[in-house]
């Protein structure tokens, strides 16, 4: 067993990995706030949960390094296994054809290696973070580069707090279009907007490129999209934890 932490802007999510359809999961929030100390009880609590099980590695990919840095320290701390980085101890095996590779994040590394290896190429992966992440994979199975947008929740959140008088919202079971109350209205246009960007950006990936690219939807809001979405597309939840697993075996297996 690896436990794969990624590392990302709003969660870091902690995955037990035993194989690669063996993974279960926790969840933290990203706070900057948290010394070493704290970060140590919290991965204490969560492996007392998991009865403290015999670990080969902590594997981190990370967006984050302020936070990273600490959680490095707390996992030293449990004395339990070395801590591996993705992109520094760890080579990620995808070709990146950025034009400065060292801009891209390692979670939408992550995400395509994890794709070619899963899913095949060329393929679009869309990641449901706190910015939603386009990120193509050519027919050779290099990294391409791809599109950033807002988040849906930070989406939500810009248009509760500049406008006095509209209410914070969900987009859970949205399912008209034209909204018949101030609150349905902004759910639909959340809503089906995003779904139309997710369909429209594929398709204009495809004509960019001139041939069509498989869709792998995945990310915190992934799954409630997945439902609306009319093209066809993979919803696969654990992407960034089974690309962990999948990069870390690649070099020790």
């Amino acid at each position: 067993m690896i436990v794969g932490i990624d590392i990302g802007n709003t969660t870091v999510e902690i995955g037990f990995i035993t194989d690669i359809s063996n993974i279960k999961s926790y969840k933290l929030k990203t706070d900057h706030q948290k010394t070493v100390d704290d970060w140590f009880i919290d991965f204490h609590q969560i492996l007392s949960i998991e009865k403290f099980p015999k670990i080969k590695n902590f594997v981190i990919s990370s967006v984050v390094p302020v936070v990273e840095k600490r959680i490095s320290a707390a996992l030293e701390k449990t004395k339990l296994a070395n801590v591996l980085f993705l992109g520094k101890d760890i080579e990620i095996p995808i070709k990146n054809n950025y034009k400065n590779p060292e801009e891209v994040g390692i979670d939408r590394l992550v995400n395509a290696c994890a794709t070619v290896k899963k899913h095949g190429a060329p393929a679009v992966v869309v990641d449901f973070g706190t910015a939603i992440t386009f990120d193509v994979v050519n027919d050779k199975g290099e990294y391409e580069g791809g599109a950033i947008f807002p988040g849906i929740d930070a989406s939500i959140q810009a248009l509760f707090s500049k406008t006095a008088k509209l209410p914070a919202v969900n987009i859970e079971n949205v399912e008209r279009v034209v909204g018949k109350t101030t609150t349905e209205s902004i759910q639909a246009g959340i809503y089906f907007g995003y779904l139309s960007i997710i369909e429209g950006m594929v398709e204009k990936i495809n004509n960019e490129y001139d041939y069509e690219h498989k869709l792998v939807i995945t990310g915190g809001n992934g799954d409630i999209i997945s439902k609306g979405l009319k093209v066809e597309h993979i919803y696969d939840r654990y992407l960034s934890m089974e690309g962990i697993y999948l990069i870390y075996n690649s070099c020790f297996l």
